[in-house]
């Protein structure tokens, strides 16, 4: 019996040693398990920590190579902008030379553009911008027209970058600083001129601003200038500000207006409508810019330009046909003048034509020579003109000259993005061609730039108004006769 329960005993041991280890075996597998996932789960956050630093250094070398890329646009940008300056500036050179040997020294009224004198509302008088004697000359060197070689538009490249120079003399378009005229009957003449333009310059487009409306802007204008010190917008110190008159404030920019009511940012956009007609910036037809001046100090350079007057050569048709009331004159006189510089000038017999070569434009076409004004007296050439009485022909040589002071440089720097075979080379059309550029098919920067090319007794200035200004898209050509589009 002894031996049969030691027997149990150490039967009973043996099994309670063995569930001891089956129980530390489980334990072991169970922390096993948890190692395992602790393992996993570290692994995770390391992949996502390293994901994160390939991404910010993904972005980061994105951001960089976009940098490098504006700052490239900018630098191609700068180089046509100094560029285009020489020449506009070489273009009085010539000017001011061909005066020396004609019309007698430029400060006298006539010779280099702006030497002219007078502030906003100037010219009403004899002696001003719109002066025969201030604004005519028999040579085509000391006018500015559309056969000036500013005046087409340019294309060009700067390594990778394609580059697209647009120049509009800011003295085709009308200023709207003559509302601002001491004498009330003449600032009111003014604002209904402005009205007559903004009804006109949008005219037949799904984007037409009606009569009623137009007066609205041109008044809102009028108000903001001269009650500046009331206005909601913050007002900045200015040189041109009177002492005599705080109300009146100059505005900096034309643009400026567009957050007065009731202006609306289309009024300010450019394109095609729904019927596929050219729709104008209302920049395209009116300015700030064509009376600066200069302080005293500047020996040699004159203390201001008009701004009463535009140019015959480039002002466009909505501009012309708004100086005077089509009681005074009809617009089948704009009419005509429009067409007369659109026809071809006869060949110079003196120059062998077939052995120059052709020059195109920006998308191609040749560009022929056409007719411009030489003086204002040319405009007895249009029929029309003849026909008017003698106070009204008055009055019409009274709102135009010859000469532009004034211009606003724009340059678009692009750079496609597509692949060199999914990108169109042939257009059937000047729409086509512009829709395609501003499609979002390119990189695009476009800066603007306004400059005053001053007179002065040894050399020309070119004064900057506004030195860089980065706009939305790109403006378009104002064309004189729509048929040209296609």
């Amino acid at each position: 019996m002894k031996l049969q329960r030691s027997s149990i005993v150490r039967t009973r041991r043996f099994s309670h040693r063995s569930e001891s280890s089956v129980c530390g075996l489980g334990q072991r597998g169970d922390e096993r398990g948890a190692a395992l996932l602790l393992s996993f789960l570290v692994l995770i956050v390391i992949i996502a920590i390293t994901y994160q630093i390939h991404t910010v250094t993904k972005t980061d070398a994105r951001v960089t190579h976009n940098e490098i890329t504006r700052q490239q646009m900018d630098l191609a940008i700068e180089s046509a902008l100094l560029q285009v300056l020489e020449d506009l500036a070489e273009d009085a050179r010539a000017a001011q030379a061909s005066e020396s040997g004609g019309a007698g020294d430029p400060a006298a009224g006539g010779g280099l553009p702006g030497a002219g004198a007078g502030g906003a509302g100037a010219g009403a008088g004899a002696g001003g911008a719109g002066d025969p004697a201030a604004g005519g000359n028999s040579n085509a060197d000391a006018v500015d027209s559309q056969m000036d070689g500013w005046y087409t538009p340019a294309a060009t490249t700067f390594g990778d970058i394609e580059l697209r120079v647009f120049i509009r003399d800011e003295d085709s378009k009308y200023n709207v600083l003559n509302m601002l005229s001491p004498d009330e009957d003449t600032a009111q003449a003014a604002v209904e001129r402005v009205a007559r333009i903004l009804d006109a310059c949008r005219e037949g487009t799904d984007y037409d601003i009606g009569a009623s409306e137009a007066q609205d802007m041109a008044r809102a204008m009028q108000d903001h200038m001269r009650e500046r010190a009331n206005s909601e917008l913050p007002r900045p110190t200015l040189l041109s500000d009177s002492e005599e008159d705080d109300r009146i404030g100059l505005p900096l920019t034309f643009r400026e207006f567009r957050a007065l009511e009731p202006f609306r940012d289309d009024h300010f956009w450019e394109g095609y409508d729904e019927d596929e007609n050219r729709v104008h910036s209302i920049e395209a037809y009116l300015t700030v810019y064509t009376s600066p001046a200069m302080g005293e100090e500047a020996p040699g350079v004159v203390t201001a330009t008009s701004g009463f007057a535009v140019n015959l050569n480039t002002a466009p048709r909505a501009v012309l046909d708004s100086l005077l009331e089509r009681r005074e004159v009809s617009g089948r006189f704009w009419e005509a003048v429009i067409e007369y510089r659109n026809e071809e000038e006869e060949p110079d017999p003196s120059m062998d034509e077939a052995e120059l070569e052709p020059l195109l434009d920006e998308f191609g076409k040749e560009i022929f020579k056409k007719k411009i004004f030489d003086t204002l007296d040319e405009l007895d050439e249009v029929y029309e003109f003849t026909a008017l009485l003698d106070s009204a022909k008055s009055e019409v040589k009274r709102f135009l000259t010859l000469q532009s002071n004034v211009f606003e440089i724009t340059i678009t720097a692009r750079l496609p993005t597509q692949r060199e075979e999914d990108r169109l080379l042939e257009f059937r059309s000047r729409r086509e061609q512009e829709e395609y550029y501003r499609s979002g098919a390119f990189l695009e920067r476009t800066v603007r730039a306004v400059y005053w090319r001053a007179p002065g007794e040894d050399d020309v200035t070119m004064v900057p108004l506004v030195r860089w200004e980065v706009l939305e898209q790109a403006p378009l050509q104002v064309l004189d006769i729509p048929s040209d589009d296609l």
